[in-house]
């Protein structure tokens, strides 16, 4: 089969598309015709050595799978060869190719008026959002929620489910004009530049005692203002670190306000027996009643990996980029 992979670490270049045999599915795997690939931040970190661990060489990016099952491992049940379905994979690694390994228990079956494109949109950035506002921030109705990358992928869904859970005033950081637009149309009610350096005070002149919920995935500058406009109870959520910047945080600030500070990482949750599938399965369901609309960036096909890494890293990107084989 063909696949992009990269034997060393750096720059977008040095991914290559190569032929190299199927995998066979173990125990609880299903092997999956890729239908289509989701690109997220967490594949340049891997190819950059910036990751949570170090890079495995050579390695397939990749971890978002959208496609038909052709292979079942031992152990799996539930699936059938010929179900369309769609996951993560706590690997972070094997999507960008014709075929690729799926653990069943980060799986679930996408219905068929849910394009694969929209199924990948929200699957990683999808179920980082839900497990953002509940199981972490736990936010409840008429909250205030500050949120950094608001016209990326996981940004405009946080903004759109925050507004199906009930949040008050939503208010997002976005870095371009039409990335701020975005934020807008997904539910935003207020819109800053982060590059403006009275956005904080902007903020803080709109909500009188601080913002509840403060969600980042920039770090950075950027996160400390964040932390500043916390109010009593507060709750700030960080899921990455864009800016390669991290921030100290010092305890006393927090201690005046009784606020808290937490990170969180989707393997933790995939690692909780069948709450993927299940999150994964409520989302799809919204994608296909119409109450979920993900953003779509660009499309690009296997051999254009190069450029579709080039494209995310651009930061121009407004939605999910996708790579099909």
């Amino acid at each position: 089969m063909k696949t992009v992979r990269f034997h060393e670490l750096g720059p977008a270049n040095v991914l290559r598309l190569e032929e190299v045999d199927a995998p066979t599915p173990g125990p609880g795997d299903l092997l999956v015709k890729v239908e289509a690939a989701g690109l997220n931040f967490s594949d340049i970190g891997k190819r950059l050595g910036r990751y949570l661990e170090p890079t495995p060489l050579p390695f397939t990016p990749g971890s978002e799978v959208c496609g038909e099952v052709v292979a079942v491992g031992p152990g799996v049940s539930g699936r059938r060869v010929g179900d369309r379905v769609a996951g993560v994979s706590p690997s972070r690694s094997g999507g960008y190719a014709e075929y690729a390994l799926l653990p069943d228990h980060v799986a679930a079956i996408v219905p068929s008026t849910v394009s694969a494109e929209d199924a990948l949109a929200v699957s990683n950035q999808g179920a980082t959002a839900f497990h953002l506002l509940t199981t972490m921030a736990r936010m409840a109705k008429g909250e205030s929620v500050l949120v950094s990358a608001a016209g990326g992928g996981c940004g405009g869904l946080i903004l759109q489910l925050a507004r199906r859970f009930g949040a008050g005033m939503l208010i997002g950081l976005a870095s371009t004009e039409a990335k701020r637009e975005a934020a807008k149309a997904d539910g935003a009610n207020l819109v800053f530049d982060p590059a403006d350096p009275d956005w904080p005070k902007e903020v803080a002149d709109q909500l009188n005692g601080g913002v509840d919920i403060f969600l980042d995935s920039v770090g950075g500058e950027l996160y400390e203002s964040g932390l500043g406009l916390l109010g009593p109870f507060g709750r700030a959520v960080t899921y990455g670190l864009a800016s390669g910047r991290p921030s100290p945080v010092i305890p006393l600030t927090l201690m005046r306000r009784c606020a808290s500070v937490s990170g969180f990482h989707l393997d933790l949750i995939m690692e909780r027996p069948g709450v993927m599938s299940q999150t994964l399965s409520d989302l799809y369901g919204l994608v296909a009643e119409g109450a979920l609309k993900p953003r779509i960036a660009a499309s690009f096909a296997l051999k254009d990996a190069v450029a579709a890494h080039e494209f995310m890293e651009s930061r121009a990107a407004v939605g999910k980029i996708i790579i099909r084989p």
